[in-house]
């Protein structure tokens, strides 16, 4: 019977991306006044030992539609504005939490803000300067709707400890659009797209040739059953005008599967 050849190849996912977002939600909330802070443009984060005149951070952006799967984000930034307040800045490090409740940004009240697990953290020490922290985790969990997204907490990581240094930064909110609250999502970069592979029958033997040119890494290995695994191929690759070529002699198997694999 005459031998059949067949021939797989590896595919690879389509190009990496990132999409950036803008908050369509951000305040602020003073303890003291249980009220939102009168300056819109800003965001406080402070802390004060017993909480009297401490200030917490809401920020929300919309992901419905982000079109990028939760399988294949790779990574996702929050990026804030640090803003030089006019109280004085004292720098510190921001704890960024997953917010667990529904809130609006009229009427918001301190018991609105509630923090659940810490997602990072972040030490911001200077004004006027973006500050980045990973978030991917929870953005992941955002878009498989394994948790409900009601935004990120930001707040002071030590507060209301006695002889703990005071924490006073502004961030600047979504009024002021070219700093508004950014998130950014990053598709995962792609396998790297194999080889363009070549067969043909040629004198009685079976030819398979691939590109020279960007196949570093990439081997044949072949198989007479797919259900027993591959094996590399015993022939020997030669060059002929930019191209690999192995030449096959048919044997008495009557099928015969070849591919060229990457670990």
């Amino acid at each position: 019977m005459k031998a059949t050849f067949f021939l797989f190849a590896l595919c690879a996912a389509a190009a990496a991306e990132s999409v950036t977002l803008t908050s369509v939600k951000d305040s602020d909330v003073y303890s003291y006044l249980d009220s939102t802070v009168p300056t819109i443009t800003t965001l406080n984060v402070n802390s004060s030992l017993g909480m009297a005149h401490s200030n917490h951070a809401l920020v929300q952006f919309n992901l419905a539609a982000l079109a990028i799967p939760a399988g294949e984000i790779g990574s996702a930034k929050l990026r804030i504005y640090s803003n030089l307040p006019q109280t004085g800045f004292n720098g510190g490090e921001i704890a960024i939490h997953r917010q667990g409740a529904a809130w609006t940004e009229t009427g918001l009240r301190w018991n609105n803000i509630q923090p659940q697990e810490e997602v990072a953290a972040v030490a911001v020490n200077q004004s006027n300067v973006w500050v980045e922290v990973d978030v991917t985790a929870l953005v992941a969990q955002w878009v498989a709707g394994t948790r409900s997204n009601y935004g990120f907490v930001l707040r002071p990581k030590v507060e209301n400890v006695e002889g703990s240094a005071g924490v006073n930064i502004e961030f600047i909110s979504r009024e002021v659009a070219s700093y508004a609250p950014q998130l950014i999502v990053t598709r995962a970069e792609p396998p790297a797209l194999p080889p363009a592979v070549g067969i043909s029958s040629q004198g009685g033997q079976i030819v398979i040739e691939w590109p020279v040119s960007g196949s570093s890494g990439w081997t044949l290995q072949e198989t007479d059953d797919l259900s027993q695994g591959w094996t590399p191929s015993a022939a020997t690759a030669s060059q002929e005008n930019g191209m690999w070529r192995v030449s096959h002699v048919p044997g008495a198997s009557t099928k015969r599967f070849f591919r060229l694999n990457k670990p």
